[in-house]
């Protein structure tokens, strides 16, 4: 029912970007949860037009990128798609400001230590023994805890006051691996973006197993830049940006059947890529009331057997992740983007697909059925 009174728990870009779905379908929502106001860049690729109200702090799209593999360069070029950025915390926060001047959403900062459920109503216990205990639904859209075993991708980087062109950077660097000089460096690459005609994003990467402390991270920014002659770094940093991603299996905080966002299931988990799953997780909110739950969001059969093939070799063999990600940027661009994207049929591809597929299929069968009924 629309007077239904909904708790989400966490003001992440999941947590914000729900509520204010939900305040403008007319519900009720306690936000719960601290304002995050830590730096975030959100990279994805797009085939369609970008909704509101992530549209208004997109930072860049571009129709092309490149790749780097010991000085090997790739360039990708994408015919019915773009590589767009958008920034998260100028989202966050704008969310926060809309969402503070709407009576329908209640708002609080304190954190969330405790979650349960009555017959009735949730309940959750805040920071100093405070309870709200008036919902009649919760969205738990907290970070999940890894799992044993799950694998990560770690990241670290610098917001730089330079210009693109004085490093050389025409456009979006998804990946530059560097020579290898040893098997623990051989995995770390590179992510570099134009932000603007004075700032640039440097960060560096790795897909492991185990998480890596800052400096390593500082290290191999620092031998990238001077590489590309811009040697004196720390007279030109305006930001730092980090996180960590759970790449495979995850644990709730709370548990599954509230759990939306990352531990929900949004993050792809041979990418690390989260705000398209985010997305696609709001634009079930319509079923919420038939279902009576969130509904269970889930990639492709298709993805998720070539996410565990991907993360078999994270897991055992992660010195090879470097030649993987080389055969991915020698392939086409389209085909790089479907594996990505979860979109493995192009738009173009339909009339083949079903004319050339399907339809001979179709027509297989009739014969054969035909066959079949004349020897009967």
């Amino acid at each position: 029912p629309i007077d239904t009174n909904i708790g989400v728990v966490g003001a992440g870009v999941s947590g914000l970007l729900l509520t204010n779905e939900l305040i403008q379908r007319g519900y009720k929502v306690q936000l719960i949860g601290p304002k995050d106001h830590k730096n975030q860049l959100l990279g994805t690729w797009r085939s369609t037009l970008t909704p509101e109200p992530q549209r208004d702090y997109v930072v860049g799209s571009w129709k092309a990128w490149d790749f780097c593999f010991a000085g090997q360069a790739f360039s990708h070029v994408g015919s019915h798609y773009r590589y767009e950025v958008i920034d998260g915390k100028a989202m966050r926060l704008g969310l926060e400001e809309t969402l503070d001047s709407d009576a329908n959403c209640t708002r609080h900062f304190e954190q969330v230590v405790g979650i349960s459920q009555t017959d009735l109503k949730y309940i959750a216990t805040l920071e100093g023994n405070e309870a709200i205990d008036s919902l009649d639904f919760l969205v738990d859209t907290r970070p999940p805890e890894r799992a044993a075993g799950c694998c990560i991708q770690q990241f670290f980087g610098f917001y730089l006051e330079v210009s693109p062109l004085e490093i050389n950077l025409k456009r979006p660097l998804i990946m530059d691996y560097p020579p290898a000089t040893d098997q623990l460096n051989e995995s770390v690459f590179i992510y570099a973006l134009p932000i603007s005609e004075k700032k640039v994003l440097i960060e560096a990467t790795i897909f492991d197993v185990e998480p890596r402390d800052q400096d390593y991270f500082v290290y191999h920014i620092e031998q990238w830049l001077r590489g590309r002659k811009k040697e004196d770094l720390l007279s030109s940093v305006l930001e730092k940006e980090g996180g960590l991603l759970p790449m495979g299996e995850t644990v709730p905080r709370f548990r599954i059947a509230n759990s939306f966002g990352t531990a929900g299931g949004g993050t792809r988990p041979s990418t690390g890529y989260t705000l398209l799953g985010i997305e696609q997780q709001i634009s079930r909110v319509n079923s919420w009331t038939v279902s009576k739950g969130i509904p269970k969001f889930e990639y492709s059969r298709l993805a998720k057997f070539m996410d565990a093939k991907f993360l078999n070799v994270l897991r055992n063999e992660p010195h090879n992740m470097r030649q993987i990600f080389h055969k991915m940027a020698e392939i086409k661009s389209n085909v790089f983007w479907h594996g990505l994207s979860n979109q493995f049929i192009h738009p173009e591809w339909h009339g083949f697909v079903f004319y050339d597929l399907i339809f001979p299929l179709f027509l297989f069968l009739l014969i054969h059925l035909i066959l079949q009924y004349k020897n009967i």
